[in-house]
């Protein structure tokens, strides 16, 4: 279908599938995508200037009209983003195409400049627009530009009044491939190649063959992405002199290659008789390159038809696989990421077993950057890794492969060894380009690395295995000190054989009857009880009852997975059945793995457990996933989830934080609770950021409507605190330990709620953050280790303590924000310090012996301490008040 008959019959937008909800998402982002505008305007000229036909065009132009032109350029962005691909635009765009065609500016460069423009905006969608909103976003963009594109070149084709009839069908071709669907029809960039390539040998009679070969991984092999046509199978071009499709790569011009030419690589005379000449287009830069291949049936078919719609179709390969490439990639470091790292070690394997080499897997972790993260901020955190990524690369050989697994972990492929003093020499200098000083946020900071390596062949194993042992060698270095690196060997094979050990242990178990579910209460902020988590215990004829981390690692070993959550949910239903006919309707929640969540028959099973124990409502089972089950196949557990919701069986999220999801997961998954991980709760009495991740989680889970658990409650002034928080349920050892079923009832019938502290409690407060009702647990925590009752709690009595502490980074943060106008904040600022002051003395008197001192000191701080916290509630109230007779004027 014509431009023209299309507009005749709907609307460019409609056909290109952008619909309002498009444009609108492009408008709410419209100022950060203009950013740097006239930087992308400059940027586009340099393109075209820096090509010698295009340059042509623009030589003679002065200073001053080559200076309109990019400021018209830059207008032409803002006009885009605004347009909507509305009539006007259109036509003003034909007639700019038009104008193309009389400067002699081809198409191809035009299709090329574009990718700059691609480029820009995926620098903006990264840093500047959330992530919920990226994927919408950059497919609407795709569209947009693909629309302007396609208008530009229907005013050149108007303009050049083609009546070629073989030039029109490769025309044809490249409007229909710009204009493939969206949505669910929207082919991924693997597709939208493959569909490239069938289109051109379909439209015209003269195409007999069309692929995509790209460079692989190492940059020593070009391997045949997608074809059509004529058959080319297993394709791989290796990186030899005279070889066309290196000398196209190489020289950035594309190279028409006769069959009959005897200095023809033997893959393209294997086509004589099929096709008379080789059409090889480069694209492309640095690690994404790659040709277009054309083969067509008559000889001086390019020098007539001419080489602009090939090129054109190149530049749309470049930028399909620039697509598939941001899915391959870090976007801190622009490393390659866990999913490319591996891909390249399956070819590394191949390639070091043809030369009779040797290759370095390993796996590298950064010693001491938590501490600098939780110290500075995540800013310095990514200032630092993006640094220590320059200086790794600086060490690396070409041919080598650095890529970010996750977090502060890195995987490294290093090829072409030929002894094992190689290794340690590569070994050595990244360890010491990790240990050099880095400069962040002002302040010196140092790391260390561990390094874990294995070498294969010698390891000959599997690329699964091989990142196995990279991993146990990564630990034995981390054991013995850290900044070192580590060598795979049999010896570390033994935690393997603890891991076997234990999934025979659990086999058997399971066969002989003697896996039991013991349930530990859970309950609510309110001192009611709620229901049980069900965890399961191994009955060991020698040992007695064996917790699960005697076998831990075997729960989900593919051969048990689903027969121990078989045996989970029939145990546990099967017990909520005794329950309820006792007149105890609890809730049991029962752990299921990743294997089986993720099985093909988990509904099947599910249906089936609550078929056998139809007394116990649906509601009233409760799954607890882990959070790298949908990070395994997040689409597949949405699908799964979805479904059990579907049957009435409520899903919680376990083990919430310590795992790589994001907050991102509660919209995503189905889920009507999350668990907190104990570590966070258990450590939130001396570790601030602890705290401020608790805190964020239970706001966002009342605000998402879910019910918030959390788990590892072990004191009363843990469970006060997360109730004062929001925290809507409690479990923990403060209230018992998993107990044998038999005795819930007894212990449900003696459970009595702890009675709350009232002493010094503060009133409910919605302006100060639940941070403040901790500083009063501290001080009277300060208070009762001067008496010798407990240890001092840490960040009172450190150098500048006041700096960091719990209500110090308040003060200095939210504090100063809200009040640090007025005149009395400054005052707040300086009986904080004093606080810490008397602190520091008491302590000192203690030391020295002085218990009456020390008690006297105390007492001043107790009274400072109370005299803050009415100041600040004053300040307080009186910013309250003043808000709200603002909001009234």
């Amino acid at each position: 279908m014509s431009i023209s008959k299309m507009d005749a019959t709907s609307t460019l937008p409609n056909f290109l599938g952008l619909q309002d909800t498009d444009f609108q998402l492009i408008d709410r982002y419209r100022d950060c995508l203009e950013a740097e505008t006239p930087a992308l305007a400059h940027a586009f000229y340099d393109y075209l200037l820096a090509h010698p036909v295009t340059a042509a065009v623009f030589r003679d132009f002065s200073r001053a009209r080559l200076d309109a032109l990019i400021q018209k350029q830059a207008e032409h962005v803002s006009g885009l983003l605004a347009s909507h691909l509305d009539k006007s635009w259109r036509e003003s765009m034909r007639r700019i195409g038009a104008l193309h065609h009389r400067l002699g500016i081809e198409p191809s460069w035009v299709a090329g400049a574009y990718i700059l423009y691609w480029r820009h905006w995926q620098n903006v969608l990264q840093e500047y627009v959330p992530e919920s909103d990226r994927n919408l976003l950059r497919d609407a963009l795709f569209r947009l530009l693909t629309g302007d594109l396609m208008v530009q070149l229907d005013g050149y084709a108007r303009a050049s009044r083609e009546t070629d009839a073989e030039r029109l069908a490769l025309f044809d071709v490249l409007l229909g491939v710009l204009a493939t669907p969206r949505g669910d029809a929207s082919p991924r960039p693997e597709g939208l190649l493959q569909h490239i390539c069938e289109a051109l040998p379909r439209k015209s009679a003269n195409v007999r063959l069309a692929g995509y070969v790209v460079s692989d991984a190492m940059g020593e092999i070009l391997t045949l992405e997608c074809m059509a046509g004529l058959p080319l199978p297993a394709l791989q071009i290796p990186k030899i002199a005279g070889d066309p499709c290196w000398e196209a790569l190489e020289s950035g011009h594309t190279v028409i290659q006769s069959v009959d030419d005897p200095q023809a690589p033997e893959w393209i005379k294997a086509l004589r008789n099929r096709i008379e000449e080789m059409g090889i287009f480069p694209f492309g830069a640095e690690d994404l390159r790659g040709v277009g291949l054309i083969g067509v049936r008559e000889k001086g078919y390019f020098h007539r038809v001419g080489s602009t719609y090939f090129d054109a179709f190149a530049h749309l390969g470049e930028l399909v696989l620039l697509l598939r490439n941001q899915a391959l990639r870090d976007p801190l470091t622009a490393l390659p990421n866990r999913v490319l790292f591996l891909e390249r070690l399956e070819i590394a394997r191949d390639q070091t077993l043809r030369r009779e080499q040797l290759l370095g897997v390993a796996l590298l972790d950064l010693d001491g950057f938590k501490q600098v993260n939780d110290r500075l901020g995540h800013d310095a955190g990514d200032q630092l890794l993006q640094a220590v990524v320059q200086r790794l690369q600086a060490q690396l050989r070409a041919g080598d492969t650095l890529a970010r697994m996750g977090g502060d972990e890195f995987g490294l492929l290093l090829p072409g060894l030929e002894h094992l003093d190689d290794l340690e020499v590569v070994c050595e200098r990244l360890l010491a380009a990790i240990r050099e000083s880095q400069e962040i946020h002002g302040e010196a900071v140092s790391i260390s690395g561990s390094l874990g390596v294995t070498l294969y062949p010698l390891d000959d194993s599997d690329t699964g295995t091989l990142i196995r042992h990279a991993d146990m060698a990564l630990y034995a270095a981390k054991d013995a000190g850290r900044d070192q690196f580590q060598l795979h060997t049999l010896a570390m094979n033994e935690a393997v054989q603890t891991e076997s050990g234990a999934r025979v242990l659990l086999e058997q178990a399971l066969h002989d009857g003697r896996l039991i579910l013991h349930y530990q209460p859970i309950v609510s902020s309110a001192g009611t009880v709620l229901g049980v988590e069900a965890l399961i215990r191994l009955e060991h004829p020698e040992k007695g009852l064996l917790a699960p981390a005697a076998f831990f690692s075997a729960l989900d070993h593919p051969r048990l997975a689903r027969a121990i959550g078989r045996f989970v949910l029939d145990a546990a239903l099967r017990q909520g059945e005794i329950w309820q006919g006792e007149g105890l309707p609890l809730r049991v929640a029962v752990n299921i793995s990743t294997r089986h969540l993720l099985d093909a028959r988990f509904l099947e099973d599910l249906r089936e457990a609550l078929a056998n124990h139809p007394s116990v409502p649906p509601g009233q089972l409760e799954i607890e996933i882990t959070e790298s089950a949908p990070l395994l196949n997040l689409a597949e557990a949405q699908t799964v989830l979805k479904n059990c919701h579907g049957l009435g069986v409520r899903i919680a999220l376990d083990d919430f934080g310590t795992g790589n999801a994001s907050l991102t997961y509660l919209q995503q998954l189905p889920a009507n609770a999350i668990k907190i991980d104990q570590s966070f709760v258990r450590d939130m009495i001396n570790d601030p950021k602890d705290l401020a991740i608790v805190a964020a989680v239970i706001t966002a889970s009342r605000m998402l409507g879910l019910e918030m658990i959390a788990e590892g409650v072990e004191t009363a002034e843990h469970a006060a605190l997360l109730a004062k928080m929001g925290c809507s349920h409690l479990q923990g050892y403060l209230f018992s330990m998993p107990l044998p079923a038999e005795d819930i009832p007894s212990w449900i019938a003696r459970f009595r709620p702890a009675p709350q502290q009232l002493e010094d409690a503060l009133p409910p407060m919605d302006v100060l953050p639940p941070i403040l009702e901790w500083h009063t647990l501290r001080v009277q925590a300060f208070l009762r280790a001067l008496r010798q009752e407990n240890p001092f709690p840490v960040h009172v009595l450190e150098e500048d303590a006041e700096e960091y502490c719990h209500l110090g980074l308040w003060l200095r943060g939210e504090g100063a924000l809200l009040f640090g106008q007025s005149a009395d904040f400054a005052d707040l600022l300086a009986r904080h310090e004093r606080i810490h002051w008397f602190a520091r003395e008491a302590k000192s008197l203690l030391d020295a012996g002085d218990v009456e001192g020390a008690m006297h000191q105390g007492n001043l701080l107790d009274l400072e301490n109370r005299l803050l916290l009415r100041e600040l509630l004053a300040l307080t109230k009186r910013q309250h008040n003043d808000d709200r007779i603002s909001l009234c004027q």
